[in-house]
């Protein structure tokens, strides 16, 4: 296909993506079709193939695309925080800020509530550019390389980003908040960063 305007090109094939994230978060990846994007785009099926040549394709862009606005909106505050709590202090506070986005929440719905169902979901992320050692896993590096092993890092990001996956589900992704008890955000990210900031301190004595 000769593509005559490249930025109406694009403008369409993020809208397509974006159309695309809304059914994949609500009705499910396997269960959402080609017919189900075009008819939310408003388009004939065979138009998406001048954009996507599958399902897969547009999966796989759209992660690359999610990540990437993302991690550029936040690369640069996490990699200027200058000590391990800041750092986690920002990441907790923007995590939380974000899934109050219907753009992130749909995202993360996709990522972390249908990957389990479909391998293909998990196939994207892994094969998405900021997915590997250069991205999310060097912010938490840079504090804590020389006082853990590489393993402990991740381990360490992994429980960390668990616990505000965790609090996100609760608080925010079901029809009320599921919480034992009501509390704000700003206490939920100190308790949850001050445990974790103790924690790498008391193992260094």
């Amino acid at each position: 296909m000769k593509v005559l305007d490249p930025t109406a090109f694009q403008i369409r094939k993020e809208t397509i993506l974006q159309h695309a994230r809304h059914l994949f978060a609500n009705k499910g990846y396997a269960e959402t079709s080609m017919d189900d994007i075009a008819h939310a785009c408003n388009v004939q099926k065979a138009s998406l193939y001048h954009y996507f040549k599958s399902k897969q394709e547009i999966l796989q862009q759209m992660v690359d695309w999610e990540v990437e606005v993302w991690w550029s909106a936040r690369l640069k505050d996490y990699e200027s925080s200058p000590n391990l709590r800041q750092t986690l202090t920002l990441i907790g506070t923007m995590f939380l800020k974000d899934m109050d986005d219907i753009r992130r929440q749909e995202f993360f719905k996709i990522i972390h509530f249908e990957a389990h169902k479909n391998p293909a979901i998990e196939k994207a992320l892994k094969e998405s550019p900021t997915h590997n050692r250069k991205g999310f896993y060097a912010v938490f590096a840079r504090h804590l390389e020389g006082k853990l092993p590489e393993i402990k890092i991740a381990m360490f990001m992994t429980q960390f980003m668990g616990g505000l996956i965790h609090y996100a589900s609760l608080s925010r992704l079901r029809s009320e908040n599921m919480c034992f008890e009501p509390f704000e955000d700003a206490a939920y990210v100190h308790q949850l960063t001050d445990i974790f900031v103790k924690g790498i301190q008391a193992g260094n004595h």
